[in-house]
């Protein structure tokens, strides 16, 4: 599972409260930051979530009669002052690996030979400070004159060094068999020289820059040649991750066994191996953005087991790439498209064209949190997808966040995504519907029936790896002119099944876009609460003994109001009506919008308190704010009527209908709408 950013931190905090055994401080801390359900909970968890599990068993072996292992927090701090030599007497030597002579001078490999001696490379970043760390075993790094470096640059290539894996950077060890790794290729994507991540351009010192933009390739008959062409490569990381050497030019072994000489100086990098959600592993730890050359797929390389040490065995070779790609995914049969078509837009065939969006969000300040609709019809996919990304962006102490980031934004987008196709899925696995190779970057160029011959569906088995399948895939889902809401309802259909879903509704014959392009109640519910039922009352009912109408079955966590109710045309459930959280899609003359509450006491009928409403159509510069109080006129349903015709007569009279919406879950409530015209 992978954890943001503020798990990690929490999680440390908490596990250092409790090491500490500072009971008072851990309970005002769990008062200010309750445990959710992301929340770690598991030491080794968060150990590995920093790559602090290397680290701590080394202090274990080297500490074996210690009362077990520090906090998380006090391993990660010794680790770095052991890393970059701020270690002390109060620090100890525990997590120090033992000392080293400093490394001789690169040496060229001897031709011919098949087992040189081991070097060290030692790292030479522009703008660093030159210096060896205590304890660590690192000699300094003599400067070079221009010509030195050009003329070492010509010599034979020194092989690269495995990297210990504990806190010495850079430290020999002794060469170990590597276990068997994937076949080895070498590619290579245009560069994007002014890159908006802002993480520095690290360039060997003793290259040019039009050098060190080079191609590296590699030829079946030849060694790997380094050229400069029209499609530059930049190698880019942040300094500390990234060893560049003036004049070493180290060796890769192919997975034949042959090796093949790295031009550009070019170092091992050392990094965290992660895992990657399709099982293989994740490669040095290099930014892989667009035109970025990327380390991956590692291979199943063997680390040291606790009892060595924490010294890595020898590096396997690693396969140099382009960014990396998502498995392919299984094909869709023709059958099944046309089921799934059949099922989704009926005798249409395919969508309208304002179907044709992604899911992006609102610049407005204040509004960042709120997604946008380019035109009528798909609101009820957006408007549902809304709610569930209110719900990510939810914490029990500080509301709603309405002012998200941009990687807020993302993550809150990839966990709404989740949770509805997670919940849809009626066997073990959940689907992801995303279009294949060239046709996943041009995606928003294509028609629609081109777009059914591009996509196949990607299967998750667990909840953590289908939102690691949805975060690769936000670029394609959320391209304002892309085709990311059909994506996401086809995959909700396959995840769930055609027949599964035909078996939700009332009228299985029945589509799930509705007249007009809109969106059918049934398709709603699909989403918000992962079954496709027609009807919006708690349970089921009998008709005449022999129709039953389906309704919802459990508490929701978003809820739904309707305008329908009010006229007497409908039933909303307590289900919907009282969701986990303050929430609501609104569906108010066939257009669904979101309402919420930043205060409880909405959910507890605790008047007064306020309503916040956002249309994602509207084209809101700001978010509108109703106030509720108790009206001694008993609000639009006294004043109006209760009878069915007496409120069918209010059609098309000045009444604000998202009031009246308002009522079927508050009666009797005066809404102030604070300045903003009221929706008539």
């Amino acid at each position: 599972m992978s954890y943001q950013s503020s798990d990690i931190v929490e999680a440390l905090v908490r596990e250092y409260l409790v090491r500490a055994g500072c009971t008072s401080a851990l309970e005002g801390f769990n008062r200010e930051k309750p445990k959710h359900a992301n929340s770690i909970t598991k030491r080794e968890v968060l150990r590995k979530s920093l790559g602090l599990d290397k680290a701590a068993a080394y202090y274990k072996k080297q500490n074996p009669t210690a009362d077990g292992l520090p906090s998380t927090l006090e391993v990660w701090v010794i680790h770095q002052m052991a890393k970059f030599g701020a270690t002390s007497d109060a620090v100890g030597p525990a997590l120090l690996p033992a000392p080293r002579p400093a490394p001789g001078p690169v040496r060229p490999i001897p031709r011919g030979a098949t087992e040189p001696d081991e070097v060290s490379v030692p790292m030479a970043v522009p703008g660093l400070p030159r210096r060896p760390s205590a304890g660590s075993g690192i000699a300094p790094v003599a400067s070079q004159s221009p010509a030195a470096s050009a003329t070492a640059s010509q010599g034979p290539p020194a092989r690269p060094m495995p990297l210990r894996q504990g806190f010495g950077f850079g430290e020999a060890v002794a060469p170990r068999q590597a276990a068997p790794t994937t076949a080895r290729r070498i590619s290579s994507t245009p560069s994007v020289e002014n890159d908006s991540d802002g993480e520095p351009e690290v360039i060997h010192p003793g290259m040019s820059r039009a050098s060190a933009g080079g191609v590296v390739r590699v030829s079946p008959q030849g060694p790997m040649q380094h050229s400069a062409s029209a499609s530059n490569v930049s190698l880019r990381a942040s300094a500390p991750g990234l060893g560049l050497a003036a004049g070493s030019a180290p060796q890769v072994r192919s997975g034949s066994g042959a090796t093949v000489a790295m031009s550009g100086g070019l170092t091992p990098l050392r990094a965290h191996v992660a895992s990657r959600p399709d099982g293989g592993r994740l490669g040095m730890g290099v930014s892989r953005h667009r035109g970025e050359m990327v380390m991956e797929d590692v291979g199943d390389i063997n680390f040291d087991d606790e009892d060595d040490g924490g010294a890595a065995a020898g590096v396997a070779t690693m396969r140099i790439s382009g960014p990396a790609t998502r498995k392919p995914g299984t094909a869709i049969s023709p059958d099944m498209m046309r089921q799934v078509k059949q099922l989704l837009w009926g005798a249409q065939g395919q969508p309208p064209p304002s179907w044709k969006q992604g899911f992006f969000f609102n610049r407005h300040p204040g509004l960042q949190f709120g997604l946008l609709q380019k035109q009528g019809g798909p609101c009820g996919v957006l408007a549902a997808v809304q709610a569930l990304i209110l719900a990510a962006l939810h914490s029990p102490t500080a509301g709603f966040n309405t002012t998200p980031r941009g990687p807020e934004q993302q993550s809150a987008l990839a966990s709404a995504i989740t949770e509805s196709l997670w919940q849809a899925r009626m066997g073990p696995t959940a689907a992801l519907v995303l279009p294949e190779g060239e046709a996943g970057g041009a995606a928003g160029r294509l028609g629609y029936e081109q777009l059914c011959r591009a996509v196949a569906q990607h299967t998750a088995t667990s909840k953590e790896a289908l939102l690691d399948l949805v975060r690769s895939s936000l670029s394609v889902l959320m391209s304002e002119d892309g085709w990311g809401v059909v994506l996401l309802v086809m995959s909700l259909v396959i995840s769930r099944g055609v027949d599964n879903v035909r078996a939700d509704m009332d009228e299985p014959g029945n589509s799930l876009m509705g007249m007009h392009g809109y969106c059918t109640q049934e398709l709603v519910n699909m989403i918000v609460l992962g079954v496709a039922n027609s009807n919006v009352f708690d349970g089921n009912k009998h008709l005449d003994g022999s129709t039953m109408l389906k309704g919802i079955s459990r508490r929701c966590r978003v809820g739904l109001l309707t305008l329908f109710e009010w006229y007497k045309y409908v039933e909303v459930g307590a289900s919907l009506k009282n969701p986990t959280l303050p929430v609501w899609v609104i569906c108010s003359e066939s257009h669904f919008t979101v309402l919420f509450a930043q205060d409880s006491r909405a959910l507890q009928n605790q008047l007064p308190f306020d309503l916040y409403y956002y249309d994602e159509l509207a084209n809101q510069e700001s978010i509108i704010r109703l106030s509720l109080t108790r009206d001694p006129r008993g609000g639009w349903t006294a004043r109006v009527g209760s009878s069915f015709n007496d409120r069918g007569k209010c059609e098309g009279q000045n009444i604000p209908l998202l009031e009246c919406v308002i009522e079927t879950r508050w009666p009797g409530v005066k809404v102030n709408w604070n300045g903003h015209e009221a929706i008539l």
